[in-house]
């Protein structure tokens, strides 16, 4: 079975400029993916999608094949991902015939993401019936207590009965994408015109490998867990915390 890694990125960014060549704990977000996805015994080829370079050069030089350079229509802001997936998929096939059976996504905005993790979610795709598995975290922040602001300025609750969801114990449980792995058929691709498809399976990844980098505090939050919260956490657990 061929299975093939992509690494999308996109040379600007809104949030953070040049964001993904920017370095946590002395790497580039570029290169702790690349170094990650490297690790993976499940992934047959990786490649890296970008219209950068710079982000070229990196990629090369730690021996990952970047068989182009994505076109700018690709390289939006509001450039779906699936464009960007058809892209390189048609690329390699007109030029090398070369087809996959499943597709793995890996942002580099998810620095702590483990390799683990994605063979995990190749294993889960490849042992179920799912069309895609996708990469979740539990919500801390649960929408049923959610407020919105309202047109004069006071806030409005998003649930009419959210006093009744103030005790943590009663909340439904949340999940939200992490961006950290989407793993699908390319049959689901072509049959749904999405990477989702019907029947999306979660891999719930820890809060660590959750984190997805969208702004500086977020950057400083990475290279803090990156270099103290394994120690952090041996603390802890030799006094019988659970964590």
């Amino acid at each position: 079975m061929e299975i093939l890694g992509i690494i999308p990125v996109r040379k600007n960014s809104r949030g953070i400029p040049l964001k993904n060549i920017q370095k946590i704990d002395g790497l580039s977000l570029v290169e702790h993916t690349i170094r990650t996805a490297k690790k993976s015994t499940k992934i047959s080829r990786l490649i890296l999608s970008t219209d950068s370079n710079e982000v070229a050069k990196i990629a090369k030089k730690l021996k990952v094949e970047v068989p182009f350079l994505r076109p700018k229509k690709y390289s939006k802001n509001n450039s779906p991902t699936s464009d960007v997936i058809l892209h390189a998929l048609d690329y390699l096939k007109r030029k090398e015939s070369y087809e996959p059976d499943i597709i793995t996504i890996l942002q580099v905005t998810s620095p702590l993401r483990q390799s683990s993790s994605i063979d995990k979610a190749i294993r889960l795709l490849v042992n179920s019936d799912a069309s895609s598995i996708l990469g979740v975290s539990q919500m801390k922040q649960n929408p049923f207590i959610a407020f919105t602001l309202g047109s004069n300025k006071f806030l409005k609750p998003h649930m009419k009965n959210f006093q009744k969801f103030f005790q943590r114990q009663k909340f439904p449980k949340f999940y939200y994408p992490s961006g950290s792995i989407y793993t699908f058929w390319k049959k689901t691709l072509e049959d749904h015109g999405n990477i989702y498809g019907p029947k999306i399976k979660p891999l719930i990844v820890s809060k660590e490998e959750g984190i997805d980098i969208d702004d500086v505090l977020d950057l400083f939050i990475s290279e803090n867990v990156l270099k103290n919260w394994n120690n952090y956490k041996k603390n802890f657990l030799k006094k019988g915390v659970k964590l």
